[in-house]
């Protein structure tokens, strides 16, 4: 039997930037895995997720794991992909969101670099990490600890912000970090597409005093690892008809 087809799930306006970055990730995942079926939808828009696995359906493809691109919620997802579960045509299994995963930092040490490099700056004494609100109860939980970790790693103070879409978290970030003396801020974007949130957050940041703000996530190799992670833990459920679940972390865990 087949591997079963990894259906990347998204949600939001179709924007062309947005639109954009998410066909350059799965090109990406293509051609990293070559024996894999690999297809994107929307919960809101087009393609419909239904639409998409009635097409894999009527190509003999018997089982999809729906990989949600969520950065900010850790453990649940839309609840409208509960109803694709039971499709009478092929098994569906809905994986974990990316979530906020420590492995994210790594991508984002890299968009740091650029963002300074662009802006022509050397230094910096300040950063906050934004991200998108509206994430679940865990994913929120686990962004405090992502800003800590960053924050001890990099021995420099870090300030969570998470928008609703108006800017004002990031700007009061950058503003409280300026009320400290820093000067030299960057503002490290949790966004994997430029939608028109992460542009308004961007522009706020900026008003507010940062030198730089980073490119959202994106494709690389990182995110690519997090998605077949995902995908893989999915498949497992399949495969034996039992909930599987990547071990979520403690915030008892000391801090890295």
């Amino acid at each position: 039997m087949t591997a079963p087809a990894i259906v990347l799930v998204t949600s939001g306006p179709e924007e062309p930037g947005v639109a954009e970055t998410l066909t350059t990730i799965v090109t990406s995942l293509r051609h990293a895995r070559r024996d894999l079926k690999v297809h994107i939808g929307r919960v809101d828009g087009e393609p419909s997720i239904s639409d998409i696995l009635a097409g894999l359906a009527s190509r003999d493809v018997a089982e999809a794991v729906l990989v949600p691109l969520d950065l900010v919620s850790a453990a649940s997802h839309d609840e409208r992909l509960a109803t694709l579960v039971h499709s009478p045509d092929i098994r569906v299994a809905v994986s974990r969101p990316i979530g906020p995963a420590s492995e994210l930092l790594n991508i984002l040490d890299g968009r740091v670099r650029e963002a300074l490099h662009r802006n022509g700056a050397l230094e910096i004494d300040g950063l906050v990490l934004a991200a998108p609100a509206h994430g679940d109860l865990r994913g929120t939980s686990l962004l405090g600890r992502r800003a800590r970790q960053w924050a001890a790693h990099h021995r420099l103070p870090v300030q969570l912000a998470t928008d609703d879409g108006d800017g004002r978290a990031t700007a009061t970030a950058v503003a409280s970090l300026r009320a400290q003396g820093r000067r030299h801020i960057t503002v490290a974007a949790m966004y994997l597409t430029p939608t028109v949130q992460y542009h308004t957050m961007a522009h706020a940041g900026a008003r507010a005093g940062a030198i730089a703000v980073t490119a959202p996530i994106g494709d690389s190799e990182q995110l690519r690892l997090l998605i077949l992670a995902r995908y893989a833990f999915g498949a497992m459920e399949l495969l034996d008809g039992t909930p599987t679940q990547l071990p979520l972390e403690s915030d008892d865990d000391e801090d890295a």
